[in-house]
């Protein structure tokens, strides 16, 4: 791994022994492939580091993304050689000075077939679609898995075509501008506030604004399932094709829609919703098309239907399924052609509108049922998006009810309640088959029925408990409690320090009192330790107490990395760091004979 500064250039013969080489295209080659590595944070760029070098990759690594434009600046100004462009781009997004979206904005302009890969803690809708828009290959939401990782970078130096064409435009060709250094510096300079403008613009137009975790498009969720959504409504804004969102009723599928427009070319032009259930049969033809005046008895004027009140911007068709026979058919012209005719009318209409349709039933199904047009549901269903379950996602739920609980606070004009852990457990265990809604709702009616500032289990509505006894919900309050009390020990720093605590053990032969906790005897080691003088017990505490933590988790799984790493309620990435940082050893798991 080479660290690159200002100050430092970097050096062939300072790279790691490769066990394999991976060249761009699988081309064959005796260089490897380049990364580029960026990360302010170093513990976190050792391990990628050591990971991608494993992986046959050369790495060079930057504490910051100022030092990289640097450099790539050099070659665009013909200072550097253009052979010292690396093959991929990994970076983080928050970063000092210069933030990854504007380095990954900059480097797209000037280096278009370079790919970039964002990496990024704050894995919200916002980030996600930020990366793409300035030109991201991939989004990667931390915690990744390494190996999903190393894919990943694989993939983007594999689907570089003619990345040699770019580079070699930039050294063979002389630099014939006569503008001085001064003047190109200011030209090559990264918009930065461009990025920060498209944030500022995207969270005045958002649907609602997330609190919890500043995303404006009111879709909140961290886990895997939710990840996925994000990269994919990323990927989809700035493409004109119609969608095909899927999901149960209470999923979000209107907010998911609005996102695709709102972050799309259309987002100035209208976004027209309609729900095909909530419209009488009878009268879809003249509410999707429109009418001319005397079209049928009651049309006493000419009246636009939402096709035409939707062009040049995206109409979202609800509950698609239900839309009848006869108008799927003239649905079917306007996705073939673009036109259409008014109820009544003579004159066909063109309109320019982006279709995203979205429904709760198996169209497939309704198909074979021949209740559903086949050749309109292959029409539809050009890119399918599912939205998962909310059951699906639990670890979704805490940041869901807190930001509901803090909207239905508002709304009723008083103060925000907290949800007692172990009425929050209970919840996270509940099935939700209205999704998000119902969730939606059950906070409305905590705020307004359950009394005191804390809603504890027992002040969850009747149906979160009705497969509960009285005496489970009083145990999980008091365990609830016991972690949480064990929790803010442990972030105040209260750990065992097990080197310490070796050094008194000759004053404690004895051993704990049969009544006294781990805690209390943490308490005394703290007075101990303080009364003969010792500072910085807190540096000093935490890496012992995650030393006997981790070997123990180890020992219990017989070396697995991965089974540990669950034990201690980290990601696999977490766990290798740490065995790096403290020089842990994992014993090595048995093998069968």
């Amino acid at each position: 791994m080479t660290e690159y500064s200002d100050d430092l250039q970097p050096k062939s013969d300072d790279q790691s022994p490769q066990s394999q080489i991976v060249t761009v295209n699988n081309a064959p080659s005796d260089h490897p492939a380049t990364l580029w590595l960026i990360d302010d944070d170093a513990a976190l760029r050792m391990v990628l580091a050591d990971t991608f070098e494993d992986a046959g990759l050369t790495v060079i690594s930057f504490t910051q993304a100022q030092a990289a434009w640097t450099r790539l600046n050099d070659v665009l100004k013909q200072q550097e050689s253009a052979e010292q462009l690396p093959d991929v781009i990994l970076t983080d997004i928050r970063m000092p000075m210069m933030d990854g979206l504007s380095f990954s904005d900059w480097v797209h302009q000037h280096f278009p077939k370079m790919p970039i890969v964002i990496m990024t803690a704050h894995s919200d809708l916002t980030s996600a679609i930020n990366s793409y828009q300035t030109g991201a290959f991939e989004y990667l939401p931390k915690p990744f898995d390494l190996d999903d990782a190393v894919a990943t970078i694989y993939k983007a130096i594999n689907y570089q075509p003619n990345l040699e064409t770019t580079t070699a435009s930039l050294s063979d060709e002389p630099n014939t501008n006569t503008t001085s250094d001064t003047s190109t510096e200011n030209l090559l300079k990264p918009k930065a506030a461009s990025v920060s403008k498209t944030t500022k613009d995207n969270k005045s137009k958002g649907v609602v604004e997330n609190k919890s975790n500043g995303n404006p498009s009111g879709i909140i969720g961290q886990s895997p399932a939710m990840q996925t959504v994000f990269r994919a409504i990323g990927r989809l804004a700035q493409s004109p094709i119609s969608v095909l969102i899927t999901g149960e009723s209470g999923t979000g599928k209107e907010l998911v829609a609005s996102a695709l427009h709102q972050h799309s070319p259309r987002k100035q032009q209208p976004f027209i919703a309609l729900n095909m259930a909530a419209i009488p049969h009878d009268l879809i033809e003249s509410e999707l098309f429109g009418h001319e005046k005397g079209a049928f008895t009651g049309a006493t004027t000419m009246r636009q239907g939402r096709f035409e009140q939707a062009d040049g911007g995206t109409l979202f068709l609800d509950e698609i399924g239900d839309m009848p026979f006869s108008t799927q058919t003239r649905l079917l012209r306007v996705l073939a052609n673009g036109e259409f005719y008014r109820v009544g009318g003579q004159q066909p209409i063109k309109v320019d509108v982006r279709i995203i349709a979205a429904t709760h039933q198996n169209l497939e199904e309704l198909v074979k049922q021949s209740r559903f047009r086949e050749d309109l549901f292959y029409r539809l269903n050009v890119i399918r998006l599912p939205l998962p379950p909310l059951r699906t996602r639990p670890e979704d739920i805490p940041a869901l009810a807190l930001y509901f609980m803090q909207s239905a606070a508002e709304q009723m004009n008083t103060s925000p309640k907290h949800l007692h852990p172990a009425a929050l457990q209970i919840m996270q265990t509940f099935d939700w088959r209205g999704n998000v809604r119902q969730l939606e709702n059950v906070c409305l009616w905590l705020t307004v029925m359950a009394t005191g500032d804390t809603v504890m289990a027992t002040d969850l509505p009747p149906e979160l408990l009705e497969n509960i006894s009285p005496n489970t919900v009083l145990y999980e309050e008091h365990v609830a409690a016991e972690e949480e009390a064990q929790k803010h020990l442990v972030q105040n720093g209260d750990v065992l320090n097990g080197s310490s605590l070796n050094s008194h053990q000759n004053e404690r032969s004895s051993p704990l009192p049969k009544n006294q906790s781990w805690q209390q005897a943490l308490a005394d080691w703290a007075e101990q330790s303080l009364s003969t003088g010792e500072t910085d017990i807190l540096q000093t505490a935490t890496p012992e107490f995650e030393r006997v933590l981790l070997t123990a988790a180890l020992n219990h799984s017989g070396g697995k990395k991965i089974e540990a790493a669950s034990l201690l309620g980290w990601g696999r990435n977490t766990l290798t760091r740490k065995l790096q940082q403290l020089d842990i050893s994992a014993p090595r798991v048995p093998t069968k004979e």
